[in-house]
């Protein structure tokens, strides 16, 4: 008795552990019980409706309403979705999706129109530049990963897509300047993550790097808004 109640207050342990730690999607419960695709479903429907509403306000604010929509209400529900090189599904959490797929599908379920399949199977950068205009594209290439985060943050806080040597995924940068990396990792722990990018090795071991930034770009911006 002494031991199964050692192995059950470890077990609890890690769990509190990993639920307070960036990896706390990958526990059993995250999809079962909080990010369900019932609650997921229910999440696009109100965001498809709020949208006549941000048309008609300023740039400002529908840009702070592509933020809001894809960081606060798409991908929670992708963390912790396992990773597979021709994963395509479009359920979070149930199957697994890959890093091009994992970009073009959250961008479709918030309302960009887009040819999914396609996009995600092309080079990073011809999906970016299908997407963005080309004055808000930017390389940052053969360069450290801290010189990287000190160049990308110039460019201010908001939401990027980032291309790789053989990777995609997203560039965010919040309100405190902080700069995350949201992906669907190739790499431990197999699942679509939100890291810092600092501690990313993926990032670190990339040599080519294309950002297009997607929250200032005005006809992306229309797209999302209008499809």
């Amino acid at each position: 008795m002494k031991a199964l109640k050692i192995v059950l207050i470890t077990a609890v342990v890690i769990i509190i552990i990993i639920w307070f730690s960036p990896y706390k999607a990958i526990l059993p419960g995250y999809h079962a019980f909080y990010f369900t695709p019932k609650k997921y479903e229910k999440e696009l429907t109100n965001i498809k409706s709020q949208k006549n509403e941000f048309r008609k306000l300023s740039k400002q604010k529908q840009q702070q309403f592509l933020i809001n929509t894809l960081t606060k209400h798409i991908f929670p529900f992708w963390y912790g979705t396992r990773w597979s090189f021709y994963g395509n599904t479009t359920t979070p959490g149930d199957g697994s999706i890959a890093c091009g797929y994992f970009v073009t599908t959250t961008l479709s379920h918030a309302g960009v129109k887009l040819n999914r399949v396609k996009l995600a199977q092309c080079a990073s950068e011809e999906m970016i530049r299908s997407l963005v205009q080309k004055q808000n594209i930017t390389h940052f290439n053969s360069l450290s990963l801290q010189n990287f985060i000190n160049g990308i943050s110039k460019k201010g806080k908001g939401i990027y897509i980032i291309g790789l040597d053989n990777h995609t995924g997203y560039i965010y940068i919040d309100s405190t300047n902080e700069v995350r990396f949201i992906h669907a990792s190739g790499r431990f722990p197999f699942c679509v993550v939100n890291e810092k990018a600092s501690e990313s090795v993926v990032l670190e071991k990339s040599d080519y790097k294309v950002v297009g930034k997607i929250s200032d770009d005005d006809v992306f911006l229309n797209n999302y808004l209008n499809n």
